[in-house]
């Protein structure tokens, strides 16, 4: 297995598809919630990556390729953008109906992390599961982190081997609080963890 870390920028509408039905796999409450499966993530995905200054602009992308294949996606944002009924709008140019919670999870969650992150963070990580244990989330974050000074990211509380990795890198549990949650769902716990390097 050959392993590429490129920019989002060059991938193919084909690939976009392949990367967004990929980050639907990053947690079990948001993505779902907002996209009710894999296939309609997706199908809107390319539209959400050609969108500007959005959260999963193109620009935001590293992807990790075994060939044509997408192996892992990482998305890192700063000052992005995310206008309420942006799902509305891409499931409706896909001729797609928008499920339920999409809305809340817009508002609760896209929205809400556009307007208050600050600075450079990782909204999301994804490695497909037949290429997980291959050492691909630590490149992928390791390539992000070169040219930062300083990155946040959210992780779930119960997932020690994310948080694990992120520790070996440099990151630092800063706060615990309850994150987003799906209606009719209890909040799901997160740590806020920080990245400091090339300080002078």
């Amino acid at each position: 297995m050959r392993i590429k870390i490129t920019e989002g920028t060059v991938l193919t509408d084909s690939q976009l598809c392949e990367a967004g039905e990929l980050l639907y796999l990053t947690d079990s409450e948001i993505y779902p919630t907002a996209f009710a499966c894999a296939k309609n993530m997706g199908t809107v995905f390319p539209a959400l990556a050609k969108m500007e200054n959005g959260l999963f602009t193109r620009e935001n992308l590293l992807v990790a390729l075994d060939g044509e294949k997408i192996a892992g996606v990482l998305v890192g944002c700063n000052k992005n953008i995310w206008p309420l009924g942006t799902l509305a709008r891409v499931f409706a140019e896909n001729n797609l109906p928008l499920p339920d919670s999409a809305t809340d999870t817009e508002e609760k969650y896209f929205a809400f992390e556009a307007q208050h992150e600050k600075g450079d963070y990782v909204l999301c990580l994804s490695v497909s599961p037949e290429h997980r244990k291959c050492g691909i989330g630590r490149a992928l974050l390791s390539r992000y982190l070169q040219d930062k000074k300083e990155v946040s990211l959210e992780c779930l509380q119960d997932n020690l081997p994310a948080r694990r990795l992120y520790e070996s890198l440099g990151f630092a549990v800063t706060e615990a609080y309850a994150g987003y949650a799906a209606p009719h769902s209890p909040p799901v716990p997160v740590l806020k963890m920080i990245c400091r390097k090339n300080q002078p």
